[in-house]
């Protein structure tokens, strides 16, 4: 009997699931920095302070960090596809509640419980392709997904000016619901499966709770720099991290399971390289838009422009990436990408007053070809270097890598501000020299950053793919 039937159902599963994802990437990824527009309109329509509004912006990335990795773990136990249908519905509804909010407090709690939102679909979105791909492909489909989210941060800050400036702000969350309400009825309706692990295991509440402790008071911490309790928070957070090593050590259910990276080079090495990568990278967009702006002069509609040449070669090359690491050794397609992107890294340290602007493109081309070739490499890496049954927190984990990677990079900025810069303000006689001054020295930690990266992902070793023939000899010691 034919089994073509079999395979063309499996196949379109496979791309509905491939559709849905991408597509809740997109818009999350959109929402994130189209508010980033809206959010002085708010701030001026509501008469909100600035430092309320930083934490406007920053309580959704805690949130998000925070709650990634327990949230991979509960889909690993109820299912995968539940988690996302709630991640979904938490997200559109409180944006369509946002989209109404008047008050300071009010959008800061409703951004945190979309932050939650968040974490449901990112803990579980990776995992789900995972689940439904199978090794040779898992690339492509990893690839076309990164690209709808740097599709997303692409279309985010033109969209975004366009619909604030016509509807207001107000509509950058409107926008979401009635395409998380229609992803919702399709997760429930088409897609097939729900991916779970075979046995539940009980839930490290306490894990739990030393890991978002950590995790918030570094976070935090970073982004609270220079003021005397962010550094008090940090030393708390290392203190914090040692107790929850101690205690995932001693238990059997662990909420994260350090002998992943203990038994299997392969996992430890591409998250670290994550890290890393992501630290050097994340704050070259925002230094660069001070620079242009406040050094040579270019509007802010200019400037965006000149800066969506990063996202936009990441969004075309991502897929290509991610195709040719389902033919490729991981290592050498993510330490080509790592390097290319220290070359544009490197670059920037000799920006100067007048520096060409085809300097600044150069690096951004170089940053994009750099991502582009690494990201969904990576992710192919961390989700076919572990067993089915980790799915869940092993895509949590490369949500939660970048993100820490992204707020150390913003905190090393901001500590170098402030050292360097101190109270000096635009217009200052002395502000282009101590800018330029700072960012020089950033991009000098940036490169050597990057630098150890690239080792870091070299070491990953030559695997591709979770060996299956040493499948049930590696999960007996992972269980021990």
């Amino acid at each position: 009997m034919s089994t073509q039937p079999d395979s063309t159902t499996k196949n379109l599963d496979r791309v509905v699931a491939l559709i849905i994802i991408s597509i809740s990437s997109f818009i999350s990824a959109f929402s994130g920095s189209a508010f980033t527009l809206a959010a002085p309109s708010m701030a001026a329509e509501l008469s909100i302070t600035d430092a309320n509004l930083s934490w406007i912006m920053t309580i959704y990335i805690l949130a998000t960090a925070m709650l990634q990795i327990p949230f991979g773990k509960i889909a690993d136990n109820h299912g995968r596809k539940k988690i996302y249908f709630i991640g979904l519905l938490i997200f559109s509804s409180s944006a369509l509640v946002l989209g109404f909010m008047d008050t300071t407090n009010g959008i800061m709690i409703m951004r945190f419980i979309q932050g939650i939102g968040g974490a449901l679909i990112f803990a579980t979105g990776t995992a789900i392709l995972t689940s439904v791909f199978p090794p040779e492909r898992k690339g492509l489909a990893f690839g076309i997904n990164i690209g709808s989210v740097y599709l997303g941060l692409t279309a985010g800050p033109s969209l975004g000016g366009f619909i604030t400036d016509s509807l207001g702000w107000r509509w950058i969350f409107f926008i979401v619901v009635p395409i998380g309400a229609v992803l919702a009825i399709l997760v429930m309706t088409l897609l097939k499966g729900e991916w779970k692990s075979e046995k539940k295991e009980k839930f490290d509440w306490v894990g739990t709770i030393l890991y978002m402790s950590t995790l918030f008071m570094l976070l935090y911490g970073f982004r609270s720099i220079p003021d005397l309790y962010s550094y008090i928070l940090i030393g708390c957070s290392i203190a914090t991290l040692i107790v929850f090593i101690w205690w995932e050590w001693r238990i059997d259910y662990p909420i994260l399971q350090f002998r992943l990276f203990q038994k299997n080079r392969f996992f430890t090495f591409a998250n670290l390289a994550a890290f890393t990568y992501y630290t050097a990278s994340a704050a070259t967009t925002f230094l660069l838009s001070l620079f242009l702006q406040n050094i040579q002069g270019y509007s802010a509609s200019i400037a965006g422009l000149i800066l969506l040449a990063r996202p936009g070669i990441q969004a075309i090359l991502s897929p290509i990436g991610g195709t040719l690491s389902d033919v490729i050794d991981h290592r050498i397609i993510t330490t080509l990408g790592i390097s290319i992107g220290t070359i544009g890294l490197v670059l920037l340290i000799f920006l100067e007053v007048n520096s060409p602007l085809v300097l600044i493109i150069m690096s951004l081309l170089c940053g994009g070809i750099g991502f582009g070739l690494f990201s969904s490499p990576n992710a192919n890496s961390i989700m076919s270097s572990v067993p089915k049954e980790t799915y869940g927190v092993a895509s949590a984990l490369v949500g939660t890598m970048r993100t820490i990677g992204q707020t150390m990079s913003i905190g090393i900025v901001t500590l170098l501000f402030t050292i360097i810069l101190g109270d000096s303000t635009l217009g200052a006689p002395n502000y282009s020299e101590q800018f330029l001054k700072s960012t020089k020295i950033a991009f000098i930690i940036f490169s050597s950053i990057a630098f150890i990266s690239l080792i870091i992902s070299f070491m990953r070793g030559k695997n591709n793919f979770y060996p299956q023939e040493k499948k049930e000899e590696i999960e007996l010691l992972e269980s021990k």
